[in-house]
């Protein structure tokens, strides 16, 4: 009976050591250009000064030559794992809502293209 009474003080204390997991992380500047707020810029019109008033700093500002890149990023990871003693298990999800804007040497707007996933798409 003792032996029996040790394996199931094991058995418990092994189930013990598993567990399960769960994670959100969230990087980057604040998502703030959806068409709503693009749809005020216009090609050829609109400048450095209007896309910076609109959107706030950006993520990263990028030499071309004579040409300007600013570049909005924001990163959105979730995931769930299982942790157990001889097997690990993780998924993660993560996407990437970006936006990026093109100046020509006169600071002045050529092109610009944006992505926003959905909370619900992956």
């Amino acid at each position: 009976m003792h032996k029996f009474t040790l394996l199931i003080a094991l058995v418990f204390c092994a189930s013990l050591l598993g567990a399960c997991a769960q994670f959100e992380s969230k990087r980057g500047v604040e998502v703030n250009w959806q068409d709503t707020v693009t749809n005020e810029l216009v090609n050829g019109t609109s400048t450095r000064k209007d896309v910076l008033t609109l959107l706030g700093p950006p993520s990263q500002v990028i030499a071309l030559g004579g040409e300007t890149a600013l570049y909005y990023l924001f990163e959105h990871s979730e995931g769930e794992g299982l942790i157990l003693i001889v097997y690990n298990r993780m998924r993660i999800n993560t996407r990437y809502d970006r936006a990026i804007f093109f100046f020509d040497e006169h600071d002045t707007l050529t092109e610009f293209a944006t992505r926003l996933y959905p909370a619900d798409e992956s």
